[in-house]
């Protein structure tokens, strides 16, 4: 039988046998769903809806309102002022929450201009209203001083202030950032453990010796790695449908989501390979099945911890180092795309170093296994099965 389709014919029993199990199915669930509400949540909570505040006015004050109702953009909301007789009737209404402030003018109160609002609410909307009052107060001052209208409205016209803010989107890319590592992270590791409990079985119950009869141990392990990949990619494709949708639809994403995506899946493939065929590998060692969780101890040490450091900032030196190194790579370098921090250099030097590893660790890996797969009896040492002819 050819290698090719050898290592076809494993990869498809195992995809048969993946998809028989409920926690396959249960993990598409969760990436399915866990997307859909990363996608549709930030909809539901983001109120754009234009805030509107009532205003009670005592008296006849035109100037006043004018002014108080041309600081409404500033505020980011529309202010609707209904007029009263009396500082008392303003107080009810404000007492009665009908309205959220009051406003009386000098001319309505004996000791001077005030504004009525509940203890601790609305604080913004005072400060508007006292600078609304400051304003009416100058343009009469300035009116009794001889300059016309238009000289007053001159006098009193300020340049807007434009708001500069420093590296708008930040909060978006992190978010991109933490989704990115979080799914890469949940996938490597599950998907390696995979590989390594159904190495361990096969070997503790005797079927990859009848399997060595008919395969090679080549395309043996790489036929189980191919097709628990290819579970993972289903798991991957299934989670990226909201994704897609909302793009289509014309919805906003994440600033830097859609490029760590296309980028995810280039590390994605090449770790998967390197991460799968080490799993797969040392699980080989092992003699009983329960023992494959300790072997994968620096894999699993390398994956939390990228994941760790990822979180706490990408664009450390650390977060900078471990994204060169091939064995976090696949998860630092993605997150570092999304925030923008990885460099063009970078980039292409991490994908080459991981493409060089996986070359490498394919090589190891058939060797190891090859050796160790058909060894029982006791758990076996790395070192001497590579010593081993």
């Amino acid at each position: 039988m050819r290698r090719y389709r050898a290592t076809w014919l494993v990869a498809s029993r195992e995809v048969r046998e993946a998809l028989r199990r409920k926690g396959t199915w249960i993990v598409i669930a969760v990436f399915f769903f866990g997307s859909t509400a990363v996608m549709v949540l930030p909809a539901l909570f983001d109120d754009d809806e234009r805030t509107t505040y009532d205003v009670v006015l005592v008296g006849s004050a035109a100037g006043t309102q004018t002014y108080l109702e041309a600081l409404g953009p500033e505020l980011g909301a529309e202010i609707e002022v209904t007029r009263v007789n009396s500082a008392d009737t303003a107080r009810r209404e404000v007492q009665a929450e009908s309205a959220d402030v009051a406003i009386v003018p000098p001319g309505a109160r004996t000791e001077g201009p005030s504004v009525i609002v509940r203890s601790g609410e609305n604080q913004a909307l005072v400060g508007a209203a006292r600078q609304a009052l400051a304003s009416a107060a100058l343009a009469d001052r300035l009116g009794d001083a001889g300059l016309s209208d238009t000289q007053v409205t001159d006098a009193l016209r300020s340049p807007s202030v434009q708001i500069d803010e420093v590296d708008e989107g930040s909060n978006e890319r992190r978010i991109a950032s933490f989704v990115i590592s979080l799914v890469l992270y949940l996938l490597l590791f599950s998907l390696m453990m995979q590989v390594a409990n159904g190495v361990a079985i096969e070997k503790a119950s005797r079927i990859s010796e009848v399997l060595l009869a008919v395969v090679r141990p080549g395309a043996l392990l790489y036929g189980k790695v191919l097709g628990v990949a290819l579970t993972g990619v289903l798991g991957l494709a299934v989670g990226s449908i909201p994704v897609l949708v909302k793009q289509l639809t014309g919805g906003d994403l994440p600033e830097g989501l859609g490029g760590a995506l296309l980028a995810g899946a280039a590390w994605f493939g090449l770790g998967v390979v390197l991460y799968l065929s080490l799993a797969g590998s040392l699980a080989a060692l092992v003699e009983r099945p329960e023992e494959a969780g300790s072997v994968l101890s620096p894999l699993m040490g390398a994956l939390i911890g990228t994941f760790i450091v990822a979180q706490s900032g990408v664009d450390t030196a650390l977060a900078t180092v471990l994204a060169y190194f091939p064995l976090t790579s696949p998860v630092m370098e993605p997150a570092r795309i999304a925030t923008g921090v990885s460099s063009p250099v970078e980039v292409a030097v991490s994908l080459f170093l991981l493409a060089v590893s996986v070359a490498g660790v394919v090589r190891f890996g058939s060797v190891v296994f090859s050796r160790a797969v058909v060894r029982t009896g006791r758990r076996l040492k790395l070192r001497e099965v590579l010593a081993a002819r």
